[in-house]
């Protein structure tokens, strides 16, 4: 059996310790392909995993790690192609900066200062018509697609959310025509755990383990090898 998981940071392979994906394919005896990239968005997430899972033809489990709904991307064909990917790079900023500043925990307002001089101006006008009701019906309206995708193939899945919970009534209306039956479509699947009520980096909170670097990204911080043990016990159990 194959594993495939797909997220940000959150799930990518790291030299300290086993990730989540990692200790679940170890204990299954499946072949892990892991896919995660440090500071993707959802669009690359779940465009790739579209992608690799259509060629993978043996059995495989799919393991989906969801991001900020705040991050984008952009075709830069000025750049090398990324693997199979094309031409798309992530909208983030080149130089270190605060998570704790801006108009939500990772977006910082005067981002187009601190990135390549050729998408400046593109990062300035995203800044001003960004909007987390938009960017939250595109993310349902692929998620939607993705599990109708993957339940035509009859493949297993497991999707949640691994950095926050998404965002809540307060900021997007669930009620609205234009997003209430996708939030109730992918609330209904037996494949998703809740993501506006779960989170890998709440989970770990809530056993009492605070992210390990805490002291650069404070409680959005990248959960250590504890955390991970018992999130891969706890995806287990889900399964």
């Amino acid at each position: 059996m194959i594993l495939y998981s797909n997220s940000c940071s959150f799930g990518a392979p790291t030299k300290s310790h086993p990730v989540y994906s990692e200790i679940i394919a170890k204990t299954l005896k499946a072949q892990l392909i892991n896919k995660a990239i440090p500071g993707s968005c959802n669009r690359r997430i779940i465009r790739t995993t579209l992608r690799d899972v259509n060629e993978i033809a043996d059995d495989v489990l799919v393991l989906i790690g969801l991001t900020f709904i705040s991050r984008s991307e952009i075709w830069r064909p000025d750049l090398p192609a990324v693997d199979n990917d094309g031409h798309f790079y992530q909208i983030r900023p080149t130089q270190n900066v605060s998570w704790t500043n801006g108009l939500m925990d990772s977006i910082v307002p005067n981002i187009h200062e601190k990135v390549d001089p050729v998408v400046s101006e593109y990062y300035k006008e995203w800044i001003i018509h960004y909007n987390r009701e938009s960017q939250m019906t595109e993310l349902c309206t692929d998620l939607v697609m993705l599990i109708g995708w993957l339940r035509s193939k009859g493949i297993k899945y497991k999707i949640f959310s691994n950095v926050d919970k998404l965002e809540g009534s307060e900021y997007v209306g669930y009620n609205s025509p234009f997003i209430s039956s996708l939030q109730d479509t992918i609330l209904k699947d037996e494949g998703v755990i809740d993501p506006w009520k779960f989170s890998f980096g709440t989970f770990a909170r809530e056993q009492g383990l605070q992210p390990k670097d805490e002291h650069l990204y404070g409680i959005h911080g990248h959960p250590g090898a504890r955390a991970h043990e018992l999130f891969a016990k706890y995806l287990m159990e889900t399964l």
